[in-house]
């Protein structure tokens, strides 16, 4: 392996919240980029106090913004002062990519626009996520990837079955895949730069990944077909991709896309090869016709023996499936952790572990998760590296227009 940091000289400002732009940044400083993140000097990131948002976990550590926020230096603002959108420009003015969620009427009112800060730096990259996209009569609307990536499109509710209730949106489910959208926008910007020498403005939405996301149900109906409304497990048009429940109460997914090979393997699985003459059975079109009784009949048969006797039976055999996992039990998951999905906070007392990016280079070594900042921690340090004066940083703390921690 190499210790060299990818994006070792990587200079990022991030004006961002709630959670698609911080976490674009995230991924970018896990590859050794300075993320410095900017933050209100009263309250800092409103994104802080999550965790406090029902129904959210209850928990001693503000996991959220352990999560979002490792690797990042804070330095706490008031974007209303002049002096305060000074010296966020002079921060611009050094920086390679500039990340942002504010709304377009935000980002006026602050002179934050694209068209404000090419001028301090031609090279730099501007990177804007939103909810509902950057045109439109929705352009100004509050976007949440429960409302905008969840909800709008149209994934909440292809995946309810018919009559069934609509799934709730797991907290920050459709920001953090879209972050990765807009990490690779960035990257493309950083790749054109290379070859152009200028900077260039890029952008992707929640409404838009949540639409790539439920892009074969959205390309069947651009396609014209006929609407779609998911079916219940009793009423499934094919019980070989379909969950179930063991003796435990753990349930399984089985997934047998190949079911022409799948299926003689499946019925030694669950020790019923006879079912393989099962007039009712024998062909795929037949399994398909009477899906409710295949359904049936192995709902009576996972129900007779825990998961881990399926699990290593469907194993054994080579039969495509999936655990229905539990959250609270993933940390001690055998393969996430072979694979590095969890990886230890840097210097942390409590031995805190974080969830890793899902972006790998082989031979080349991430920065180690260190600990999100406090509000304004590194204020004066950031500063400094910009060349103010002692007398200027404190007189910038004395008006309010910086807070240092």
């Amino acid at each position: 392996m190499n210790d060299r940091q990818l994006l070792g000289d990587l200079r990022v400002v991030e004006a961002a919240t709630f959670v698609l732009g911080p976490a674009a940044g995230t991924v970018l400083s896990d590859f050794g980029a300075d993320v410095v993140h900017v933050e209100h000097p009263a309250i800092g990131d409103a994104y802080r106090y999550l965790q406090h948002l029902k129904p959210l976990p209850e928990c001693d550590h503000n996991y959220p913004w352990i999560l979002t926020s490792r690797n990042k230096r804070s330095i706490a603002i008031d974007l209303k002062r002049a002096e305060g959108r000074a010296v966020l420009q002079d921060l611009v003015r050094g920086a390679d990519v500039f990340i942002t969620n504010y709304h377009p009427s935000v980002l006026a009112a602050l002179g934050l626009q694209w068209q404000d800060l090419e001028p301090l730096n031609p090279r730099l990259v501007y990177a804007c996520a939103s909810g509902y996209g950057h045109v439109g009569d929705e352009v100004e609307k509050p976007g949440y990837d429960a409302t905008a990536w969840w909800a709008r499109s149209g994934l909440m509710d292809s995946v309810r079955p018919a009559g069934g209730e609509y799934g709730l949106a797991t907290p920050a489910m459709g920001d953090h895949p879209s972050s990765l959208a807009l990490f690779g926008a960035i990257m493309l910007a950083l790749y054109e730069r290379e070859r152009s020498g200028r900077g260039g403005r890029v952008h992707t939405s929640l409404l838009a990944n949540g639409a790539w996301a439920n892009s074969v149900y959205l390309q069947a109906a651009l396609c014209g077909a006929k609407s779609y409304v998911a079916p219940s497990h009793t009423s499934t048009p094919n019980a070989l991709v379909n969950h179930y429940t063991c003796q435990d109460g753990r349930a399984l997914y089985l997934a047998m896309v190949q079911e022409a090979v799948e299926w003689a393997r499946l019925t030694e699985a669950i020790a019923r090869p006879e079912l393989r003459d099962d007039p009712r059975f024998r062909e795929l079109p037949e399994r398909r016709a009477n899906a409710g009784a295949l359904t049936e009949l192995l709902d009576g048969v996972f129900a007779t023996a825990p998961l881990e006797h399926w699990r290593q039976a469907l194993d054994r055999h080579k039969v495509t499936f999936g655990i229905v996992a539990r959250t609270e039990d993933l940390p001690e998951d055998a393969q996430m952790n072979a694979n590095g999905v969890f990886r230890a906070i840097e210097g942390d007392p409590d031995g805190l572990r974080t969830v890793d990016s899902p972006v790998h280079f082989d031979g080349i070594d991430k920065r180690p998760p260190g600990r999100a900042p406090e509000i304004g921690e590194h204020s004066v340090e950031i500063l400094e590296g910009l060349g103010y004066s002692t007398e200027h940083i404190e007189q910038l703390c004395r008006s309010g227009a910086v807070r240092a921690h």
